[in-house]
């Protein structure tokens, strides 16, 4: 009888030891197709051109850095705008495309401003005039 319960103790050990193993693989299979991809982020190769030196393929390094006009305040006289996440007044330098662009002027609806010499009207709400 002793023999029996001995046989009946490791048969059990074995089958746990076992169950043990295949639990931890479907643990690990479960934990890698668990991973979720963002759906915010676009897909891999996204904006790359899919071949070198295709001429109709933008180049993304060429493209100048898009400006963005955020917001426009005032108090009285003083104006404040918000371009491209970046508090400015006229008068202060942002730096877009790793140069220099110099805020001239802060109107109501809009921002003047002068990149490599060339004067940019960059409007809050284009093509639509406040009364």
């Amino acid at each position: 009888m002793a023999d029996a319960v001995t046989r009946a103790v490791a048969l059990l050990m074995a089958a746990g030891l076992s169950a043990a193993a295949s639990a931890a693989d479907v643990v690990a299979a479960a934990s890698a197709a668990d991973v979720v991809a963002d759906p915010t982020q676009p897909p891999a190769g996204y904006g790359v051109s899919q071949r070198a030196g295709d001429p109709q393929s933008p180049d993304p390094i060429s493209l100048p850095q898009p400006i963005r006009l955020q917001m426009i305040a005032r108090d009285g006289s003083t104006h404040l705008a918000v371009v491209n996440g970046l508090r400015v007044r006229p008068g202060d330098a942002i730096a877009l495309d790793g140069k220099s662009v110099k805020v001239v002027a802060i109107h109501d609806d809009s921002v003047v401003l002068d990149r490599d010499g060339h004067r940019e009207l960059v409007e809050l709400t284009p093509h639509v005039r406040l009364k």
